[in-house]
């Protein structure tokens, strides 16, 4: 499970981060002198960033049954692990919601007025809009939890797991018999 879950998530989230930074930075107005409608542009960007999505989901779904049906993987589970796997799944959960909020049961909202032009700024060093001026509250807390989640998956982010832990090695352990004679 492990070979399967772990990659899985990585390999979702490599793509999820490359359409959350390629997508905003194509200007609205390149795709339009391209001839491609806003349409096209969004049904281009959803079906790849959905099948990113579930591998992203799917991953720590498949980590978190082998957490709970594992003996020893659930032995040496930690206080640190549950919270995890929740701020791990938070940003992904939050993204669809707020795409199926603001565009499939809301009158449609297009990021890319709004998000686009501001992160442009922030990567230029020319910050001068609002960033969360006319974005939705679903939207806003998506961005919001991403950040937190990368903390926490970052090593030495969000506690430490590491005093938890028993040693490895007798080395880690700062045993004075250590090396072997």
């Amino acid at each position: 499970m492990l070979r399967v879950g772990s990659p899985l998530f990585h390999f979702g989230i490599l793509l999820v981060s490359i359409g959350h930074v390629v997508g905003p930075l194509v200007p609205h107005g390149w795709t339009e002198a391209a001839g491609i409608t806003e349409h096209d542009y969004h049904v281009t960007a959803v079906a790849p960033g959905t099948a990113a999505g579930v591998c992203t989901l799917g991953g720590p779904a498949i980590l978190v049954h082998r957490q709970r049906t594992v003996g020893p993987v659930f032995s040496a589970t930690t206080r640190n692990d549950n919270p995890m796997y929740v701020l791990l799944t938070l940003a992904p959960v939050l993204g669809p919601a707020a795409t199926v909020d603001a565009n499939i049961a809301g009158a449609g909202y297009d990021y890319r007025t709004t998000i686009s032009p501001w992160f442009r700024s922030v990567l230029s060093f020319r910050s001068g809009s609002a960033p969360t001026a006319g974005v939705p509250l679903l939207h806003q807390l998506h961005a919001l939890s991403a950040p937190r989640s990368w903390a926490r998956a970052l090593p030495g982010g969000g506690g430490n797991a590491s005093a938890e832990r028993p040693p490895r090695s007798r080395r880690a352990a700062g045993n004075p018999s250590w090396p072997p004679p």
